[in-house]
């Protein structure tokens, strides 16, 4: 379910609601007004890193490529 984020017209305290899109825009928890906006959020983006983790790729310190500690055959 996806959070969304809000701020109250009434007293400008600024709340996250987890609800579904069909759900009604939810009344500020503070002050129960109904007067609500939605805010503007950076998505959540899920599924694989493009970017190699930092165990794939082995540190020279730690023998990496340039001593043979690797396990490749180079």
């Amino acid at each position: 379910m996806p959070t969304y984020d809000y701020q109250c017209k009434n007293c400008d305290h600024p709340f996250t609601a987890l609800h579904k899109m069909s759900d009604p825009i939810p009344d500020c928890p503070d002050c129960g007004s109904h007067e609500v906006k939605k805010l503007l959020s950076a998505p959540a983006i899920h599924g694989k890193s493009v970017a190699p983790s930092s165990q794939s790729v082995p540190s020279p310190s730690v023998g990496g490529c340039g001593s043979g500690m690797c396990g490749h055959k180079h």
